[in-house]
């Protein structure tokens, strides 16, 4: 408090969470403040290798409470089955169709904006 010319000093925590916004009330007026998010998402594992006959597997997400993210596959022969999308920490659950190329190939998921690489052996 005051009277006066003066300064005030808002101290605003940082944010690990989605975007956010409060207000003050300052000499009777009101001051906005706008916080992007500060949502950080990680997965474990980064890479997991699948024999030539397919298989399932998970991936692990980690994120603070409120972050969303989501999970897709950019391969027709991965496909998610479990945890598409989320909120906080989650699991995705994935299967990987049968090599039948018979060559090795690699595809990918993106969770939440990290890439997931899949390793499929060759016949």
């Amino acid at each position: 408090s005051g009277s006066g010319n003066g300064t005030v000093r808002l101290d605003i925590q940082a944010n690990t969470g989605p975007a956010r916004s409060g207000t003050a009330t300052i000499a009777g007026r009101t001051v906005s403040v706008n916080q992007d998010s500060g949502c950080t998402i990680s997965i474990a594992p980064g890479t997991q290798p699948v024999p030539v006959t397919g298989g399932a597997g998970s991936v692990t997400v980690t994120a603070g409470g409120g972050c969303a993210w989501t999970a897709v596959s950019n391969v027709p022969w991965v496909t998610v089955t479990r945890g598409g999308s989320g909120s906080g920490a989650g699991t995705v659950d994935f299967s990987v169709d049968p090599n039948a190329t018979g060559a090795p190939r690699t595809g990918t998921l993106t969770i939440g904006g990290q890439v997931f690489t899949i390793e499929q052996a060759g016949a």
